[in-house]
């Protein structure tokens, strides 16, 4: 059964002048929640085989320190992920193949949008409650569904977890 995660990208440095968005850095406080996020998904009998992830400074510092704990898990950079709607990102999970678990490294607001688009019936209502103000910062959602990757779409995973790395000091 194939599973897909979303993860949002950890607390990142505010947006300062003569920044650009794509070169956010994390702050001190989601270094340490990027790694926590890839324990606990680790803990929860999760081994991701693929990581998509956005091209954004933010978002490769997540996946390196959550990957610490999700060994054997190949990245791919995928610029399609940084800005873009419900319709892209699930576009870009309709092309995996050759893998039963794969992750996604993101952002919001799409993160939760499309976790909202994919779960259906069967999914966590506790799970669902916690999504609908948006996917936290270090936070992941877990979804799986029958089926193939390219068959994936409106309501048919089921939203079954929300994991969170935040709970760090």
């Amino acid at each position: 059964m194939p599973t897909l995660i979303i993860a949002r990208h950890a607390k990142a440095e505010a947006p300062a002048p003569g920044l650009q968005d794509l070169a956010r850095t994390l702050a001190l406080i989601g270094r340490k929640a990027s790694t926590k996020l890839g324990q606990e998904i680790a803990a929860a009998g999760l081994a991701p085989e693929l990581a998509i992830v956005s091209p954004s400074t933010r978002t490769q510092q997540t996946w390196k320190l959550m990957s610490s704990a999700l060994a054997g898990c190949r990245m791919q950079t995928e610029q399609a992920i940084y800005e873009t709607d419900v319709d892209g990102l699930v576009g870009v999970v309709r092309e995996i193949d050759g893998v039963d678990t794969a992750v996604m490294v993101g952002h919001e607001p799409t993160s939760s949008a499309a976790t909202a688009f994919l779960a259906g019936p069967g999914s966590d209502t506790d799970a669902l409650k916690n999504i609908a103000h948006g996917l936290s910062t270090a936070t992941a959602a877990v979804l799986e569904f029958d089926g193939d990757w390219a068959d994936l779409g409106s309501r048919t995973a089921r939203l079954t977890a929300v994991i969170s790395g935040r709970d760090v000091e």
